[in-house]
């Protein structure tokens, strides 16, 4: 099939609900933002054997691909609204491949309200490689890294190292499932969240690439420092249970050093006053999405995680980068 079929046939319906899109045929794009709002745009790539396994399937391309960047919109408290693909195959992907890819495509516009305005299609190389540019509307000021400060407490969404775990587990066996399989494929961005801590929160970002890292990044737009309880990071039942199973401390270090540099979490980090910590509460429940306090931002220019002793938790940091 040539490009030009597989736009036609395959994307051109996911657009009709944007009239400047032209149906897909025209050199661009022209889209009316709605009165007082702010476009927040944010663009995310995944890559076949980087960001997904080898010979993944197209539902996990499409699932990865979109939630990911979603998480993005979530962290400045945007609501999704348009997107932009481009995609790139082997020539010799079969019909049935972007079938299914366009079916992922229109199940994951419809539960977070969104509609293709336009991308690129190309066919060639050896291996699928997607590019998204998200396009978010905010009523208000976006959330950003920049606004910690010393004494705020420091907040993180749902749970953490799951989907660093399923990752392992697939690359012991492809064919592994189950609940950190799940979060791995399958990302949560959280977006009721999001705008729900516009005005409340005084920075935020999305935790894609390791808990430790990410919160790195917060404190150096901010100019912060950090102290995490690594006791309080919130996990999973079944993570627990691989911790409490581990056979001698240095076994749970080393467990609990992967939940935190792992990746792959897209949940999010935030910080606000500690006086605001029952209405955050409050506000989460609201929002079907469990938040947990882990430290507290410090003046020092230094990210440390203590155990329940207060004692440094580890010697080394990292996270995901390429």
């Amino acid at each position: 099939m040539r490009e030009r079929d597989i736009i036609a046939n395959y994307f051109v319906p996911l657009a009709s609900a944007e009239p400047g899109a032209f149906a897909l045929r025209d050199d661009a794009a022209v889209l009316d933002i709605p009165n007082g709002q702010q476009l927040v745009l944010t663009t995310d790539s995944v890559i076949e054997g980087v960001h997904v396994l080898p010979h993944a399937s197209p539902q996990q391309f499409v699932q990865k691909l979109i939630r990911r960047n979603l998480s993005d919109l979530a962290a400045m408290g945007a609501t999704p609204w348009r997107y932009l693909l481009n995609l790139c195959a082997p020539r010799e992907t079969a019909d049935g491949w972007f079938a299914a890819f366009a079916q992922t495509l229109k199940a994951e516009q419809q539960q977070f309200g969104m509609v293709l305005a336009g991308g690129d299609t190309t066919l060639g190389g050896t291996h699928v490689h997607l590019t998204l540019t998200a396009l978010g509307l905010t009523d208000g000021p976006a959330l950003t890294r920049r606004g910690a400060r010393a004494g705020d407490t420091i907040f993180v969404s749902g749970t953490i190292g799951d989907a660093a775990l399923g990752l392992t587990m697939l690359q012991d066996d492809a064919d592994a499932n189950g609940p950190w399989v799940e979060r791995y494929h399958r990302p949560q961005p959280r977006l009721a969240l999001g705008k729900a801590l516009r005005g409340n929160a005084t920075s935020a970002m999305d935790c894609s690439d390791g808990l430790w890292l990410d919160l790195q990044r917060l404190c150096d737009a901010s100019g912060v420092g950090a102290r995490v309880e690594l006791e309080k990071v919130p996990i999973s039942d079944a993570t627990r249970q691989l911790l409490d199973a581990a056979p001698d401390a240095d076994s749970r270090s080393a467990l609990w050093h992967m939940l935190v540099t792992g990746g792959d979490d897209y949940e999010l980090i935030f910080t606000a006053p500690a006086a605001q910590a029952q209405a955050l509460q409050e506000m989460a429940r609201f929002t079907g999405t469990p938040i947990t306090a882990i430290g507290q931002i410090t003046e020092e220019l230094h990210l440390r995680y203590c155990d329940a002793r207060g004692e440094h938790a580890f010697s080394m940091q990292s996270g995901w980068e390429y």
